[in-house]
This record gives C-alpha cells, sequence and structure tokens, in this order.
C-alpha cells in the first residue's frame, strides 16, 4: 500500500487492525503522545522522540511543516528519524497517535526544532590591519543563520556574533597569530552548525626610526626599532637602479653587504609575522654607501700660489670630491666634481697637508680620506749680484724672497759643466774657479722639502784674469808702438793697454797679445801698462808696464820755396812730437849727396836748371838713433804762362772757365778761384775746367796757371772775374696784413749780396717791385682778396738773376658790424651780427666768463652759443676770418646775460586759512633774485624776493592761489621762465558723521559739510590696525569692499580743491553685516534628528541663528558653533532650516540662507525572498511603521541600485548559482533622504553544466568527461557516483569496458544547491582484440598439383571493439612458433628474394561484412596494397597465423605499421 504524502521518501508502512470477515471493526481514539523531543540532529534530519499514550496499539503520525508547506510521516515506533530537510530551517513537528483503523486519530503535540545550519565554508582573510582581521566566508545552504566567531590567541578565547558573512576583528594585537573558529547559528539562536577554523596573523605594525649606522663601500648597516605586538622577523628590500633584493632577518639589525660603493640604496624594511606571509607596513629609508677612497694622489703642477693636485677616482657609483687643504693649523675645504683641482691663493714655500676624499651622491656619505704633502713653489730670487772676484773665486748674494722659509741652491756652469752648491744664507764665495772664466750662476729657493724649487734667477760673472808677463815693444812707427806680451793662464781674455806720456793717459782694448798702439806722438816717450780683461769687459788682471820712444814723424810739406834756375830754396814742416834734427839727402841721374841741419829749410845750389831733383828729409829723435821715414819731394823749374781766360757758363754753384795753352814743353794746369781773400785751387790737364761748389751771387777771380812735370812747379798766372748765379729766397712770409696791404717778407739767399724783384698778381694782373731789402710793404690792395707773390734775388752785377718763390696771401677783412643777442635761454644766447664789406669771409666768435675763454668758427652771420651757465654775463667777440682760415678782422665785442635757470620744487610748506609760506629750490647758474606772482579769480599782484622763501599772506581761506615764480638775472632786465604751483587754504571740519546703511561689505557714510569754500572728502576707515583712504565730492559715501561682521571706525576729513590740503577729522565706529553663511548641509539625518553644518562667513567673529519650520510652525536655536543638532523631529518629513550670522554687536546679522532636508525613514521590517530561480530572486518586505516614499533595493555584490515604490521587487539577470545580498532602506520624499537598511542573503539557483561532451579514447577502457561551468563560480559536479570539485571541468571515469556504451548523468551543485541533471550516452573506445582461445582453423588438403591451400575459420570475438581486417601470416620455418608483430611489413616478394622466411599472403578486409565464418585459399594469386598472395611451393611445408585488426594502419609503402592486433597460430 503507497501511503499519500509520502511519495517523495519511499516509505512503505502497512498498519492493521484485527478483521474478521465480513465484520465491522471500530477503534476508539487513541490518548495524546507526550513529551516530544529532538534528540539528534543534522543539517538535513531531526530525530523526533516521544512517549507512547497508554492504551492499545497505536501507530503515529507526524505532520512536519514549514513555511506554510506540511508533509505527513508515519511509524510504527515512538522515534522517527525525518530526514532530506533543508538545513538551518525551522520546522513544526505535530505528532499525533493513530488508532488501528489507520482513520481514528489522537490530540496532536507539537514541538518546533531548528536543522542543523550547514557548515560556513571557504574562510577567508581579505583585510588585515595591526589590530584588525577581516574575515570572511561563505555561507551554508539552507535556511537563514546568524554566525558565531570563536577567536582565541594564547588559550584566551572571545566570541562575536553577525548577520553577515564578513565580520572585522578588531582590538587585536599586532602581529599575533589568530585561530578563528565560524559556525552558523540557526533562527533560534542555540543551533549551531560544524566549525570551521582558519588561523591568520594580525598585520605587524611598522618598524620606526630606520638608521644607517655604519657604512663601508661594500656595506650599510642598517637598523630600526621594532615596532609593538607579537615576535616578528623583519625584511628588507633593497633596490638600485630598478634592481631590487630581499634579505630576511630575525634581528633588529641588519649589515647589508656586497653592494656597490658611493651607491645610493633604498632599503624598505617592514616586520613579518611568525606566518612569514603577513607583513607591516614597510618604512623606506635612502642611504649612500661609502665611496671608495681616492687612489695615488699627485702634484702635477706647482706654482708660488697654487698647487695642481690629481688622483684616481675609486671604483663605484659617481661621487664629487672634497679636498681639505692645511697649514699652521688653518684649514680650508674646496669641492670638485674632477679628478684634479688647481688649489690656489697659496702661500710660496710653504708645506700644505692636502686630504682628499671622497663625497657620494647624497654630499654627505664621505670616503676614507687620502693624504698628500706638497710644498708651495718658493718665489724666486732676485737681485743677485757679484760682490768681490778674484782670479779662482766669486762672492755671490741675492734677496731672499717673499714666503716661507726656504734655503738656496746654486748651479754654476762653465762650458756645459754644472756644479751645485746649496746654502741656507743669502750669499757663497764659489771658490776653485779657473780664472777669466765666465761663469752661469743660477739660483734658486728651495722649499722645506729639498724638493720644491722656485724660478730661477741666472747671473753671469767672470773670474778675474791672471797678470799679463814679457810685454816688448816690437814695431815702432811715428804715431805707434807695436807691443806684445804674454798671455796669462786661465780662460780667454781680451787686454786693456793703457799708456801715457806727460801726465795724459789714455786706453786700448784688444783681444789678441799684441796690439798696435797708434795715434801717438812722434819722438815721444811712452808708458805703457797691460792687463787681461776677462770676457765681461769688466773683470781685469793685474797689470804689467813696459816704456819706449816712437819714431819721430816725417817731415812734412817739403816745399820749394823759391825755384831758379840754379837753385831751389827746399823747406819742410818739422813732425809732430818731441825736438828733432833733420837730415836731407838729394840726387840727380843716381847721384846722392846729404845735408844736416838744425833748420827747417835749406837752400840747396848750385843745380842745373829746369831740372828734376829728388830731395829726401828725416828727422831725428832725441835718443840720436830713431830715425823718423824719410820725405822725398822733387823739383822742377818754371814753365811759361797761360793766355786768354773765359766763362761759358754760369750757375749759383759752379762757373765753367776755358784758356789757351802755353807754348812750350807738357804741362798741367792749376786754377786758383778767390772770394773774399778765400782762395782755392783746382789742377786740371785739360784747358778747360767746371769750376764748382762756389757761392751763389759771388764775384769769383780766378788764377790760372802751367804746372811742370812735378805738378808743383807753376808758371806765372792769368787772372779773369765772373758772377755766380743768386739762390732763390726762401720761406716768404706775410707777417702784416691790413685791408688794403700785406708786409712781405722772405729769407734772403745764401751767397753773395743781392737785391730782389717782387712781381705780384690778382685775377691775372702782375706788377713788380724792385728792393734791397728782404720784405716790402705791397699797398694799394682790395681786402679780402687773395694775392700772388713771386720774388726772385739779382745779383750784384744787376743782371743775374736767381730762380723765382712764390706766396698766395689774403688781404684783411673788414670788421663784423653791430653784433646782438637775438635769443637768450638759460644755456645759450643766439648771436647776430652785419658782415663786413667786401670778399667772402667766415666768422670766429671768442666768448668768455671769469677769465675762460672759447672760440667758436662759422659761416653764418648768426650762431647759438651753447652749454652756457644760466644767469651768467658772457662777453662775445666777433671777428671776420679771410678765405684762407688764417687772416682774420678787426674783432667786435658785445656783453650779454643768459638766462636764469627755472626755479624748480616750490612748496606751499606751511598753510593756514590766510596765509601760505612758499618755498622753492634756487636754479643752478649765477646770483639772481626772485619774483612771485600771485592771483585768485583773475587778480594778480607780485612781490619780489632775495631769498628763496616767501610768506605770502592776507589771503582767504579755502581758496585755490597760484604762484608763479620766477628768477631774475644781475642785470634786472634777464627773468628765467616761471615755476608755477597752486595752493589751497585749510578747509573747516566735517561734523555729525552718521552710518545710514550697512552691507556685508559696505557702509553708507553721510556727514554736515564745513563752512568755507568748495571741498572733497577723505575717509580713513581702518580695522585690525590697518587703514585705508577713500575720497569723494558728496557729503554720503558708501565704503565698500569690507570684511563683513567686523568692526571699522571711519575718519571723515574735507580736502581743499588741490586734493591735498585736509580739514581736521571727526571719527564714527560702525560695523558691516556678517556674510551669509554658506554650504548649509543636514550631515547627519537621523529619524528624530538633523545635523546641521554651514560654512562660517568670512570676515569678523560671529554667532549664529537658527530657524527652523514645518507645516508653518517655526522655532529658533541659538549657537556659537557652525554645527547644530536639531533633535525631537518626526521622520521622513520635511523641515525648514534657516541659518543667519549675528555680528559682536548682538544686532547687526547676516542675511539667512535655506536649506531643507528631510529626516530619515523608519527601518522597514520582515524582508523575505519568496520565489528564486537561476537568474532572479523575488524579495517582499513589510512598510516601517511610518510611511515611506519609495524604497531603495541595492544588491550589495555589484552595486546596482533599484527603486520601487512597491513592497516588493523581483531582480532578475542575476547570476546562477550565486549568493547576493540585498539591502533595502526606505525613502523620503525628497527621493534623496534613505532610511536605515536591512539586510538579506540568498543565493540563486544552481545552473546546469554546459557544453557538456565525453569521449571513449581507443585502447583505454576510460570516458573522458568535459564540460564548461556555467557563467558563475560553482563549488562541485556530481557525476554519477563521483563528485568532481571547482575548478575542474574535466574527468575521467576508468575501470569501464571497452566498446561499450555509458548513461553518464552531470549535476552541478553550488550556493543554489543542485542543477538540473545534464544526461550523456557515451561509448568506450577500442582496443586489441581478446585471447583466441575459441578460434577453430579448419584445413582442406591440396591436391597435389595443387599450389594452394584452402581453410575456414571463426571470427575472432569483437567485445574489444570489431575485427575489420585479418593478415594470413604464412612461415616455411615449421619450427616456429606465433610470429612477432614485426613479421606484418613482410611480403611475398621478400620471401622469394631470400629476406625473410616468413610473410604475410594477403589482408582479408571483412568491415562491411560479418560473416560466421571466413574462407582462405593461400596462393591464389590476389594482391592487397603491397601483399601478393603468391603461389605455394608444393615441396615445402608452411604453417599458418592469423592476425586479427581491431585497427589497421599502412605505411606509406602500403605495408602494415601499426594497429589493434592479435595474432594466433
Amino acid at each position: 500500500m503507497k501511503l499519500q504524502g509520502v511519495n517523495e521518501f519511499n516509505i512503505f508502512v502497512a498498519i492493521f487492525c484485527v478483521l474478521t470477515f465480513q465484520t465491522l471493526f471500530v477503534c476508539s481514539k487513541p490518548g495524546p503522545v507526550t513529551l516530544p523531543t529532538v534528540t539528534n540532529v543534522t543539517t538535513a534530519s531531526i530525530f523526533l522522540c516521544w512517549v507512547a499514550p497508554l492504551g492499545g496499539n497505536v501507530s503515529y503520525g507526524v505532520n512536519l511543516s514549514n513555511s506554510g508547506q506540511t508533509r505527513q510521516l508515519l511509524t510504527d515506533q515512538t522515534c522517527l528519524n525525518v530526514t532530506n530537510l533543508n538545513s538551518s530551517t525551522s520546522y513544526s513537528f505535530t505528532v499525533f497517535a493513530v488508532a488501528g483503523d489507520n482513520i481514528t486519530v489522537s490530540d496532536a503535540v507539537t514541538i518546533t526544532a531548528f536543522t542543523k545550519p550547514g557548515p560556513v565554508t571557504s574562510p577567508t582573510v581579505t583585510n588585515v590591519t595591526t589590530a584588525s582581521i577581516f574575515l570572511c566566508w561563505v555561507a551554508p545552504l539552507g535556511g537563514n543563520v546568524s554566525y558565531g566567531v570563536n577567536l582565541s590567541n594564547s588559550g584566551q578565547t572571545q566570541q562575536l556574533l553577525t548577520n553577515q558573512t564578513c565580520l572585522n576583528v578588531t582590538n587585536l594585537n599586532s602581529a599575533t597569530s589568530y585561530s578563528f573558529t565560524v559556525f552558523a547559528v540557526a533562527g533560534d539562536n542555540i543551533t549551531v552548525s560544524d566549525a570551521v577554523t582558519i588561523t591568520a596573523f594580525t598585520k605587524p605594525g611598522p618598524v620606526t626610526s630606520p638608521t644607517v649606522t655604519n657604512v663601508t663601500t661594500a656595506s650599510i648597516f642598517l637598523c630600526w626599532v621594532a615596532p609593538l605586538g607579537g615576535n616578528v622577523s623583519y625584511g628588507v628590500n633593497l633596490s638600485n637602479s630598478g634592481q631590487t633584493q630581499q634579505l630576511l632577518t630575525n634581528q633588529t639589525c641588519l649589515n647589508v653587504t656586497n653592494l656597490n660603493s658611493a651607491t645610493s640604496y633604498s632599503f624598505t624594511v617592514f616586520a613579518v609575522a611568525g606566518d612569514n606571509i603577513t607583513v607591516s607596513d614597510a618604512v623606506t629609508i635612502t642611504a649612500f654607501t661609502k665611496p671608495g677612497p681616492v687612489t695615488s694622489p699627485t702634484v702635477t703642477n706647482v706654482t708660488t700660489t697654487s698647487i695642481f693636485l690629481c688622483w684616481v677616482a675609486p671604483l663605484g657609483g659617481n661621487v664629487s670630491y672634497g679636498v681639505n687643504f692645511s697649514n699652521s693649523g688653518q684649514t680650508q675645504q674646496l669641492l670638485t666634481n674632477h679628478t684634479c683641482i688647481n688649489v690656489t691663493n697659496l702661500n710660496s714655500a710653504t708645506s700644505y697637508s692636502f686630504i682628499v676624499f671622497v663625497v657620494a651622491g647624497d654630499n654627505t656619505t664621505v670616503s676614507d680620506s687620502t693624504t698628500i704633502t706638497a710644498f708651495t713653489k718658493p718665489g724666486p730670487v732676485t737681485s743677485p749680484t757679484v760682490a768681490n772676484v778674484t782670479t779662482t773665486s766669486i762672492f755671490l748674494c741675492w734677496i731672499a724672497p717673499l714666503g716661507g722659509n726656504v734655503s738656496y741652491g746654486v748651479n754654476f756652469s762653465n762650458s756645459g759643466q754644472t756644479q751645485q752648491l746649496l746654502t741656507n744664507q743669502t750669499c757663497l764665495n764659489v771658490t776653485n774657479l779657473n780664472s777669466a772664466t765666465s761663469y752661469s750662476f743660477t739660483v734658486f729657493a728651495v722649499a722645506g722639502d729639498n724638493t720644491t724649487v722656485s724660478d730661477s734667477a741666472t747671473i753671469t760673472a767672470f773670474t778675474k784674469p791672471g797678470p799679463v808677463t814679457s810685454p816688448t815693444a816690437v814695431n815702432v812707427t811715428t804715431t805707434s808702438i807695436f807691443l806684445c806680451w804674454v798671455t796669462p793662464l786661465g780662460g780667454n781674455v781680451s787686454y786693456g793697454v793703457n799708456f801715457s806720456n806727460s801726465g795724459q793717459t789714455q786706453q786700448l782694448l784688444t783681444n789678441h797679445t799684441c796690439l798696435n798702439v797708434t795715434n801717438l806722438n812722434s819722438a815721444t816717450s811712452y808708458s805703457f801698462t797691460v792687463f787681461a780683461v776677462a770676457g765681461d769687459n769688466t773683470t781685469v788682471s793685474d797689470s804689467a808696464t813696459i816704456t819706449a820712444f816712437t819714431r819721430p814723424g816725417p817731415v812734412t810739406s817739403p816745399a820749394v820755396t823759391n825755384v831758379t834756375t840754379t837753385s831751389i830754396f827746399l823747406c819742410w814742416v818739422a813732425p809732430l812730437g818731441g825736438n828733432v834734427s833733420y837730415g836731407v839727402n838729394f840726387s840727380n841721374s843716381g847721384q846722392a849727396q846729404q845735408l844736416l841741419t838744425n833748420q827747417t829749410c835749406i837752400n840747396v845750389t848750385n843745380l842745373n836748371s829746369a831740372t828734376s831733383y829728388s830731395f829726401t828729409v828725416f828727422a831725428v829723435a832725441g835718443d840720436n838713433i830713431t830715425v823718423s821715414d824719410s820725405t822725398t819731394i822733387t823739383a822742377f823749374t818754371r814753365p811759361g804762362p797761360v793766355t786768354s781766360p773765359n766763362v761759358t757758363n754760369v750757375t749759383t754753384t759752379s762757373i765753367f772757365l776755358c784758356w789757351v795753352t802755353p807754348l812750350g814743353g807738357n804741362v798741367s794746369y792749376g786754377v786758383n778761384f778767390s772770394n773774399s781773400g778765400q782762395a782755392q785751387q783746382l789742377l786740371t790737364n785739360h784747358t778747360c775746367l767746371n769750376v764748382t761748389n762756389l757761392n751763389s751771387a759771388t764775384s769769383y777771380s780766378f788764377t790760372v796757371f802751367a804746372v811742370a812735370g812735378d805738378n808743383t812747379t807753376v808758371s806765372d798766372s792769368t787772372t779773369i772775374t765772373a758772377f755766380t748765379k743768386p739762390g732763390p729766397v726762401t720761406s716768404p712770409t706775410v707777417t702784416n696784413v691790413t685791408t688794403t696791404s700785406i708786409f712781405l717778407c722772405w729769407v734772403a739767399p745764401l751767397g753773395g749780396n743781392v737785391s730782389y724783384g717782387v712781381n705780384f698778381s690778382n685775377s691775372g694782373q702782375t706788377q713788380q717791385l724792385l728792393t734791397n731789402h728782404t720784405c716790402i710793404n705791397v699797398t694799394n690792395l682790395n681786402s679780402t682778396t687773395s694775392y700772388s707773390f713771386t720774388v726772385f734775388a739779382v745779383a750784384g752785377d744787376n743782371t743775374t738773376v736767381s730762380d723765382s718763390t712764390t706766396i698766395t696771401a689774403f688781404t684783411k677783412p673788414g670788421p663784423v658790424t653791430s653784433p646782438t643777442a637775438v635769443n637768450v635761454t638759460t644755456t645759450s644766447i643766439f648771436l647776430c651780427w652785419v658782415a663786413p664789406l667786401v670778399g667772402n669771409v667766415s666768422y670766429g666768435v671768442n666768448f668768455s666768463n671769469s677769465g675762460q675763454a672759447q672760440q667758436l668758427l662759422t659761416n653764418h652771420t648768426c650762431l647759438n652759443v651753447t652749454n652756457l651757465n644760466s644767469a651768467t654775463s658772457y662777453s662775445f667777440t666777433v671777428f671776420a676770418v679771410a678765405g684762407d682760415n688764417t687772416t682774420v678782422s678787426d674783432s667786435t665785442t658785445n656783453t650779454a646775460f643768459t638766462k636764469p635757470g627755472t626755479v624748480t620744487s616750490p612748496t606751499a610748506v606751511n598753510v593756514t586759512t590766510t596765509s601760505i609760506f612758499l618755498c622753492w629750490v634756487a636754479p643752478l647758474g649765477g646770483n639772481v633774485s626772485y619774483g612771485v606772482n600771485f592771483s585768485n579769480s583773475g587778480r594778480t599782484q607780485q612781490i619780489l624776493t632775495n631769498h628763496t622763501c616767501i610768506n605770502v599772506t592776507n589771503l582767504n581761506s579755502a581758496t585755490s592761489y597760484s604762484f608763479t615764480v620766477f628768477a631774475v638775472a644781475g642785470d634786472n632786465t634777464t627773468v628765467s621762465d616761471s615755476a608755477t604751483i597752486t595752493a589751497f587754504t585749510k578747509p573747516g571740519p566735517v561734523t555729525s558723521p552718521t552710518v545710514t546703511n550697512v552691507t556685508t561689505t559696505s557702509i553708507f557714510l553721510c556727514w554736515v559739510a564745513p563752512l568755507g569754500g568748495n571741498v572733497s572728502y577723505g575717509v580713513n576707515f581702518s580695522n585690525s590696525g590697518r587703514t585705508q583712504q577713500l575720497l569723494t565730492n558728496h557729503t554720503c559715501l558708501n565704503v565698500t569692499n569690507l570684511n563683513s561682521a567686523t568692526s571699522y571706525s571711519f575718519t571723515v576729513f574735507a580736502v581743499a580743491g588741490d586734493n591735498i590740503t585736509v580739514s581736521d577729522s571727526t571719527t564714527i565706529t560702525a560695523f558691516t553685516k556678517p556674510g551669509p553663511v554658506t554650504s548649509p548641509t543636514a550631515v547627519s539625518v537621523t529619524p528624530t534628528s538633523i545635523f546641521l553644518c554651514w560654512v562660517a562667513p568670512l570676515g569678523g567673529n560671529v554667532s549664529y541663528g537658527v530657524n527652523f519650520s514645518n507645516s508653518g510652525q517655526t522655532q529658533q536655536l541659538l549657537t556659537n558653533h557652525t554645527c547644530l543638532n536639531v533633535t525631537s523631529l518626526n521622520s521622513a518629513t520635511s523641515y525648514s532650516f534657516t541659518v543667519f550670522a549675528v555680528a559682536g554687536d548682538n544686532i547687526t546679522v547676516s542675511d539667512s540662507t535655506t536649506i531643507t532636508a528631510f529626516t530619515k525613514p523608519d527601518t522597514i521590517r520582515w524582508l523575505n525572498p519568496t520565489d528564486v530561480t537561476t537568474t532572479s530572486i523575488l524579495l517582499s518586505w513589510t512598510a516601517p511603521q511610518k510611511f515611506s516614499d519609495s524604497y531603495k533595493i541595492k544588491i550589495m555584490n555589484n552595486g546596482i541600485v533599484f527603486l520601487t515604490k512597491e513592497t516588493s521587487l523581483n531582480v532578475t539577470e542575476l547570476l546562477p548559482g550565486t549568493s547576493y545580498t540585498f539591502s533595502i532602506a526606505g525613502i523620503a520624499a525628497d527621493n534623496k533622504t534613505e532610511g536605515d537598511p536591512i539586510f538579506i542573503t540568498d543565493c540563486t539557483n544552481t545552473a546546469a553544466v554546459i557544453n557538456a561532451t565525453c569521449v571513449g579514447p581507443n585502447y583505454n577502457a576510460v570516458l573522458n568527461i568535459t564540460w564548461q561551468p556555467p557563467s558563475v563560480p560553482y563549488t562541485r559536479v556530481y557525476i554519477n557516483n563521483y563528485t568532481v570539485y571547482s575548478p575542474a571541468t574535466s574527468y575521467v571515469i576508468g575501470g569501464l569496458n571497452y566498446f561499450t556504451t555509458y548513461t553518464i548523468t552531470l549535476i552541478n551543485t553550488g550556493c543554489g544547491g543542485n542543477s538540473t541533471p545534464v544526461v550523456l550516452n557515451c561509448q568506450t573506445g577500442i582496443t586489441s582484440p581478446p585471447d583466441l582461445s575459441n578460434v577453430v582453423l579448419v584445413l582442406i588438403t591440396p591436391s597435389t598439383t595443387s599450389q594452394t591451400i584452402t581453410f575456414t575459420f571463426k571470427p575472432f570475438s569483437s567485445s574489444n571493439g570489431p575485427v575489420l581486417h585479418y593478415a594470413i601470416i604464412v612461415t616455411s620455418n615449421t619450427a616456429n612458433e606465433i610470429p612477432d608483430k614485426s613479421v606484418l611489413i613482410n611480403t611475398y616478394n621478400d620471401y622469394t628474394n631470400g629476406q625473410t622466411d616468413t610473410y604475410v599472403a594477403t589482408i582479408i578486409d571483412v568491415k562491411s561484412v560479418n560473416p560466421a565464418e571466413l574462407s582462405v585459399v593461400i596462393g591464389d594469386g590476389n594482391v592487397y596494397n603491397a601483399y601478393v598472395n603468391g603461389p605455394l611451393d608444393s615441396t615445402k611445408s608452411y604453417k599458418i597465423a592469423i592476425a586479427g585488426f581491431t585497427e589497421l594502419n599502412l605505411s606509406a609503402g602500403s605495408r602494415a605499421s601499426t594497429g589493434a592486433l592479435k595474432l594466433t597460430l
């Protein structure tokens, strides 16, 4: 019997009362069951028990209901395990007893119980801080649950409860391991699920104060302060240039090694909790490694004030360098980006210590330093001098250089050999030298390091030569003595010879050891002192002396003074020198005679007439041994005189003279010419002679005579007289010029006395004047006219004239007239005049003041003389200038004053109502007095003063006066430009200031005007010490741009028409209106309150008033704050809030600002999901007690929002099998103000898998199941009896039979339960045929003539797949057992070729038929691809094997290669 209501549970119960055939049995009502209890609860079952009622046998009915749905169960027992329940669901169990008639039931007893919730799954920690862990989990399937979370640490446990699937657990200790045990709690708050535990660490606190305490070139020692909280380890990420490494440590310090030097590293330090996963926020510090030290510091260039220092850069990052250099405890520092630096401004010859260090990119981290010490170069020694010299030593001194202490080196060299001496003194005696030798001494200063040397100073000096020896006179003449001597030992020398006579000494120099001393007096005794001179021509040896006579001089000028035919009277001139006597040797035709005399004349008689005699005369010195050279003269008798002398050509310096030769023997001629008693003689062999070098314009007398063969004896003479041509006059000059005359002078020519001719011309007309003077006054000329004057000299014969000389000159212009000062300024006078009569002229103007004169030139009759001093008297002298720019007229003078400079800066220094005290700055220039014109309303008065200030009185008050001030020059006529100033009198004060209108930025101020003239007004207004000023022409002013709610002090004063002169002021104080508050905002809203805030207005301090109203009722609140919580309001109600600011006077208020806000609606109730599909959830709820205008539903998973005015909403387009959390809140009428939301979580139904397929591969008895999950995450898939968990999308079912069809069912399960099943029909693959125990081969014996074998066999089993091909294998090796698969490639041809004894005869293809028996003929010749079924050999025995194929693969050669097969023999 199948009972209604239990179909789903498939429980069959049969209950019978005792019946008899055709008899009706009536049962009484059973008593009720008692004490129903629930003793075992699971997620899907409740074990229910009760106490049986008293009475007969009964059975029991149990009605269980949930959410209005009821089912009934029947049982004979007093306990019933109710299964297939939903987890975490409240069930009502109604138990009743059923009498034996199965109709009569007892009263029911009801008990309610919850099924156990399913366990939460996938607990995860999604956000961890130092004091909190955000814990989430997947809700269990089933009814609504809340959750409990037990968290424990170190044996202490706390419990937290929540309705959400996430919980932020706070107030935890940092870096601490917590165990979280999460369980679901059913709606009775008693029934709980199995718990799921997850362990997580809180985030460690960040490390603090990371510091770098020790830095090397390859390491940085990093320390930090450990965070508060649990035990932690630490991670350090270090990075440089984009590359990052991580180091781990348990300590709070870490030495990070293997770093690059001088490199910036970023260290990020974080704490790691005990799980080695959870890390703190990181703290970063950047540090540079220490640069490597510089190496090889060197000094490459040293001067007296600088040292050029270089070094080798260290390996590593980019660095700069520091150089500390010190001397005597004072240290300076230089920085550079280069590996060399020139350290300047040093002291010379001073030791400096240089400490070089490398600076990393942070300009802080420095390397170990490297030190080098160097001296600056000493300054050079100066003024080296040689103070004492001998033949073997030189005493050398010099001046020490400025700077540090130095010693000295002296290099001295000669002929390429150099020696060095060192000394601490500034003098040194250099010894062991060679005499008369040039030594180069190079002196240099040596610094304290004995290495650094200064620039050298060089001096050259010679040692003293040794004395000469053995001086001798080896050759003597009248004027010379040839002197020789022996050279001294030592260097090359020259020699000096001092020779003296009668106390007078002369000196000669020579490079030789012999010297011819000349220019001596003859016949004179000389003392010779010889000494050696070194190469410097200064250093000399000791001297040696010798005495010798010169030879007498030869007699000179032997002359024959009287010659007759028989005698010659011979005279000569005694030689210069000492006293001598004379010898005369005379000879003719080889016969000689000698005469001696003490006289310088001798008459040699008894001679032959007209005969040539040779006379040799010599002097004899006082020693009567030394004789002079002899002098010889030859004399002839006289010849006859010449005739007819004449002059044929005359110049200024020559006369050409000719004559007739005399009768007789050969002669030459002498011409004596004389002028003024001076005579000269010329000789010639011709009868004409050009006498030159004569004086011009001079009369010369020429005496001509014949000269005998001795060129001495002359005939009687003949005389002629002639004048030379005069020389031209020179330097003609004009010395005095008038308007009608020019006084002309010139320089007389050299030569004789002359007179002069003057030709003068103008415009082609020439006149001549004659004069004996070198000046002439040419008169009757035109003024300002150019004349040409030609001047020539005339010789004494009045016939011979010189070449002419020309000069041009102008006559003097006439004077200018009427000079006047036409225009005068402070710095100029425009001067004009009347031009002179006749001739073109230019003009010169000399102007002077106080004795200083200047000159200006012009071509015009007016000139503007500028750059003058103002108010100054100037004298102007004007003159005309002729065309030669030299000749000037008489001058005309005029005196004028320059205009005074304008007075400046006129100022009204003191103003009253009736006076103005006026001052000004005096102009530059001469002394001036002043005039002041002052006027008002067209009336002008004048005051004069010598001062630069004047008090103008008796003025009208509040009246504008114009003051014109001018300077007056010393002539009391010339006045300056005027300077004008206008000034007002002071107005009276304003009265009765009042404030009539006030805004936030303005105050409208009025007052009463003062009595008096027209005025404007100034208003100074101030706040907090800052003052501004406004001006107006009215007695009211709107003062704007003020700060709101601010107290201002207004000071009002009247301003005269000049906008400067002001009255006494009057003051009033007023507040500006506060600015309106802005941005009023309902910051926080509840159903009964609105927390209102606003932005304070700009300006002064204010308080606030808030008027709020609803339905016409208004209340007011006051506050000093910009926020106010308005309470006791109605929910979901619109309120209008009017906010205004109140100024500090508590009277002045701002414009108000209004905002309208709704209070929050009340929270809705009873939210339930009432209909769920795979893509939708229907939500229903109960409206709040007070009205909500609409509702806002938000999907918390994705933030999508829905609005509705209904109390239900079907949320569609959801993802299947997905847990959704919905929030629902009421919305006020402004469609903006939301009530507090309530939340519900539910799952959409799970969707089935898609694209499910199954494949049975060959050779493996499995099914490969694949599918694609639905478009949402899923948890697991049920495949028949197998469960596959996400994220797998395939599964292999093994242990199956080959070539078999199976039904596969796939059910997806997830948050929304089980999906509808997906059913697949799948077939497994094939493999090799099974063992062939049932194959029977039947052979038909062939005839003896047959070459074939025929047999039959049953097909192989198809349990592993259909056998589609059979290979018939033949072997002649009858000893073979079943062959292996390798024989399948052998063919009949291979067999007949002897390559194999086993081959495939043929292949049978049976895939299109399914015979019960197969017949085979071997040897019938048929062909299957590469296989030929060739004839058998009747002489052989054969074995036959059969291979069955479920799959056959043929190679490229059409032979069997692979496949699924089984062989049998």
